[in-house]
């Protein structure tokens, strides 16, 4: 039976391809815009029946009915009808939610099973169930959000683990962010449920480097496959289908090379008058991003790689408030980070490299992004996730730079890492020098694996944060550690001994920008009345 786990990611709860979702609502029911927008048919999708019980408290958690099984499913949760004033109130809300999640989620799994035309939101083998930072908004627990974490983050684990499934929790905050990473990490536990001690430690140093954004993720199919994107050989058989192919015929076709597979596609699509670009796209463009582009996107890396065409990393960066610049297709504006996309992306179809046509053609037209693949691979720490390592362009990049830089050596960690599901001698002897292996699993059950791997990015987040940001901000401080908040106390002092000539002078200005970074809420660094948030 697998341990059940409680995920904690940046991002925005409407797009993560989840199983169901808790709508936070009075008991009315009543549902603020923010939650609504984007989301067809949930203003009206609440039948007058259910509303009363609900209004009465006689169903203190329940979801639209006939909600279509492809979408995730929204559960209406209420905040105790007074408000909030305590973190204890808000248990009942929290495991009544899981509970009656988790049960409708058994259902419509089973009865998708039963129409194979249905694609559920998460492939996922174990349940997801998303939840927000339940009550600091209209609930009003806003002062005590600290606690709420503290409450939440316990009770999620404890009714999940009844129910057999997992909980993300998803935040919009920084501050909310960083205290989660530190409360999970004070408990060895959070891991060491799942992870093997030797995984965890491996996220950890992974993590060191992520901290000093030496580590850049490239990215394969298997990041987008929770979300509902189809492998190559699904891919190959969809394209197929679509051109109507027999069953015969996709069988000879999928034991040619998998370039020649897009070849021998290509062709019957022109003659057809059909693009092929197009129908690659219609495939892979998903609505919402699942676990590992979410917790991928919330690393503190300036930079990723990627061979996938779909752009859930995109838009998982954007929601994590770290939007990135896409190479080679383009994005206007500054950014912090950037995208390299070396085979398209699904917003420039003209771009899929695909065929075997298109690879030969690579070097000609794209020689300056494979500099950089090259260049990151020399100069920082490439994780490979999601990769099944047989890409001929991969293989040549990594052969042109282990021929350049001979004395880089993977025994040491120097070049790169690549998670992989399972245990495979034959890629140990082939990848030998060139990069360190970390499989998940020593066994083939792939879905299992993958949710292994879930946990491991869980935890290679966790411990590359190490923001503080929640330090002098209002409504965490009873949850700090007695460090922390002799810590917090002095720095309030060191900045309530400023005098205003202190403040206005460079060493000041740094001085309360340091503050700042912990928290505290300044308008003005170099005005005398910054201190009067924060000195409370």
């Amino acid at each position: 039976m697998n341990t059940s786990h409680v995920f904690v990611t940046m991002g925005d709860l409407k797009n993560i391809a989840c199983d169901a979702w808790l709508l936070p609502t009075d008991h009315r029911p009543r549902v603020s815009r923010e939650w609504t927008h984007g989301i067809p048919g949930l203003e009206t999708a609440v039948a007058p029946e259910r509303a009363k019980r609900f209004y009465l408290n006689e169903e203190p958690a329940f979801f639209p009915p006939d909600w279509p099984l492809n979408w995730p499913l929204p559960v209406l949760t209420a905040v105790p009808i007074d408000g909030i004033t305590s973190a204890e109130q808000i248990i009942p809300a929290i495991t009544h939610f899981i509970q009656t999640a988790a049960t409708a989620v058994r259902k419509r799994r089973a009865s998708a099973t039963e129409s194979v035309k249905v694609r559920m939101p998460s492939n996922r083998p174990v349940p997801l169930l998303a939840l927000p930072l339940f009550g600091t908004g209209g609930g009003g627990a806003g002062p005590i959000r600290g606690e709420i974490l503290t409450t939440l983050l316990r009770v999620s684990l404890d009714a999940a683990t009844q129910e057999g499934v997992d909980v993300v929790l998803v935040l919009r905050d920084q501050r909310d962010f960083a205290l989660a990473q530190q409360l999970r990490k004070r408990d060895a536990g959070t891991w060491g449920r799942v992870l093997a001690p030797a995984l965890r430690n491996q996220a950890i140093a992974l993590a060191k480097r992520a901290r000093t954004h030496q580590l850049v993720p490239f990215m394969g199919a298997g990041v987008s496959v929770s979300a509902g994107a189809p492998t190559w050989s699904e891919l190959i058989s969809k394209l197929a289908a679509r051109v109507g192919l027999s069953e015969d015929e996709l069988a000879e076709l999928q034991k040619r090379n998998v370039l020649d597979q897009a070849s021998i596609l290509r062709t019957i699509f022109d003659q057809r008058e059909l693009s092929l670009n197009d129908a690659i796209v219609d495939e892979v463009t998903l609505e919402r991003y699942g676990l590992a582009p979410a917790l991928l996107a919330s690393l503190p890396c300036r930079q990723a790689i990627t061979l996938n065409y779909d752009d859930l990393f995109e838009r998982a960066c954007l929601d994590a408030g770290t939007p990135t610049a896409v190479i080679p297709t383009g994005t206007s504006g500054q950014r912090d980070r950037w995208l390299l996309k070396l085979h398209g992306s699904v917003t420039h179809p003209e771009s899929i490299v695909l065929t075997r046509e298109d690879y030969l053609g690579f070097d000609a037209s794209r020689s300056a992004l494979s500099a950089l693949v090259k260049a990151n691979l020399i100069t920082h720490h490439l994780l490979f996730v999601g990769f099944g390592l047989t890409d001929d362009h991969f293989h040549e990049i990594v052969h042109d730079v282990r021929r350049a830089f001979p004395d880089l050596s993977s025994d040491k960690g120097e070049i790169a890492t690549a998670l992989t599901l399972s245990r495979d001698p034959l890629d140990e002897y082939a990848w030998k020098d060139k990069l360190t292996l970390l499989p998940m699993s020593d066994d083939l059950d792939v879905p299992a694996a993958a949710r292994t791997l879930e946990i491991f990015l869980d935890a290679l987040l966790a411990h590359a944060v190490d923001s503080h940001t929640y330090l002098l901000a209002d409504g965490y401080k009873e949850v700090l550690t007695h460090e922390e908040s002799s810590v917090r106390a002095k720095l309030l002092q060191l900045g309530d001994s400023l005098s205003a000539e202190e403040r206005a002078s460079s060493g000041g200005i740094r001085v309360l920008a340091m503050l700042e970074n912990l928290g505290a809420e300044l308008s003005d660094p170099q005005s005398s009345k910054t201190q009067a948030k924060y000195l409370r």
